[in-house]
């Protein structure tokens, strides 16, 4: 009897618990999906790339066939845009335009021939604006240094973490025509070979303001200032003394280097005097810059430049004072910037009878 009756008891619970499961059954059917939920293929590998005032949304199209369209959204949905996504390609993209200055959050949502909606994607980006454009520095230039067949710009540092990625140069050519040619920000220096003699050349600093931005970004072109004309080829043809001994000959004082010296002749030599440089073809002057041999004093206070461009004809620039206390090097503007292939130092007076000079530099073009 035990037996009967706890089997029966058994078997009454379980028919309570099947009625109870099918009354809950009951309740949930109308929240279930026949064969679960489909979601259309979502936004594979999206990228944002920057640009001014935009942002180009794209990614890879996927293998679903049955995408129709996408939407996307930002400021936190407030605002959306609908793409349409043709049957055939590799890859969707979307410019939003007219996007203020600042940093995004992008959601990409896809739909299918059925109207169902993927898994949203999000995806980063930024657009700039006057905000960047106005602190984007112009690359500064060190020394723009003219030889006999070419051009070699000197450049001083650009600023790379800001973006800046290149450099242009726009200038004249032999043949008169106008030529830009860009130089990457990472070049120390910059060579042409093809510039018209006599003329100026421009240049501005290209940026980026990340490596995927589909704008680029310019500082205004500034004008170069006068080229700094290479010794390399000029030569002493005359001049009035120097002492025994190579370190005093009186080349050193165009060897681009005011270390060495010119040392007048001691005790066999007085005021005034002079050298003559041969620069080996015509250039208009603006400047020159005059120093004193490193640490000493023994330079002249007085000095006369003048210039000629057949060594026979001489124009007279003026008289110049020298400070030739201190080392750095001292500039003499010469406003009628005359055409010349030949000029001459004259000294006219210092603390001895004897002169001593470090070096002198010429500017132009």
């Amino acid at each position: 009897m035990k037996n009967i009756f706890y089997y029966t008891s058994i078997i009454s619970m379980i028919l309570v618990m099947l009625t109870a499961c099918k009354k809950m059954d009951s309740t949930y059917k109308q929240f279930v999906v026949p064969d679960g939920i489909v979601y259309p293929g979502k936004a594979n590998s999206p990228v944002a790339n920057a640009g001014r005032n935009r942002v180009k949304i794209s990614w890879l199209r996927g293998a679903d066939p049955t995408l129709t369209s996408a939407k996307i959204f930002w400021n936190n949905y407030g605002d959306s845009a609908v793409v349409n996504i043709p049957p055939t390609g590799d890859t969707i993209s979307y410019t939003i335009n007219n996007l203020p200055e600042k940093s995004y959050s992008f959601v990409i949502k896809t739909y299918d021939t059925k109207g169902r909606v993927s898994v949203p994607v999000e995806i980063f980006g930024a657009s700039y604006g006057e905000v960047y454009q106005s602190s984007l520095l112009s690359r500064p230039v060190d020394a723009g240094i003219l030889y006999a067949d070419s051009i070699v710009v000197k450049w001083g540092g650009a600023d790379i973490s800001n973006g800046a990625y290149a450099t242009d140069v726009k200038y004249i050519n032999m043949a008169g025509i106008a030529q830009v040619k860009r130089f990457p920000a990472s070049n120390a220096t910059s060579t042409i070979t093809d510039m018209k003699a006599g003329v100026t050349y421009q240049y501005r600093t290209v940026y980026l303001p990340d490596s995927l931005s589909i704008d680029t970004f310019y500082t205004d072109y500034v004008t170069s200032k006068p080229f700094l004309f290479s010794p390399k080829n000029w030569r002493i043809i005359d001049f009035s003394s120097q002492h025994p001994g190579d370190e005093n000959l009186v080349a050193n004082v165009i060897d681009g280097s005011p270390n060495t010296r010119w040392h007048a002749w001691v005790g066999n030599s007085s005021y005034p005097h002079f050298f003559v440089v041969d620069m080996g073809i015509l250039h208009t002057i603006t400047s020159f810059t005059l120093y004193r041999k490193t640490d000493d004093d023994r330079a002249c206070d007085t000095f006369k430049l003048l210039t000629s461009t057949d060594n026979v004809n001489w124009t007279d620039l003026g008289t110049f004072n020298f400070n030739r206390t201190i080392n750095d090097g001292q500039s003499y503007e010469i406003p009628t910037h005359p055409n010349a292939r030949y000029f001459k130092l004259i000294g006219l007076s210092g603390p001895q009878t004897y002169i001593v000079l470090g070096d002198i530099s010429a500017f132009g073009f």
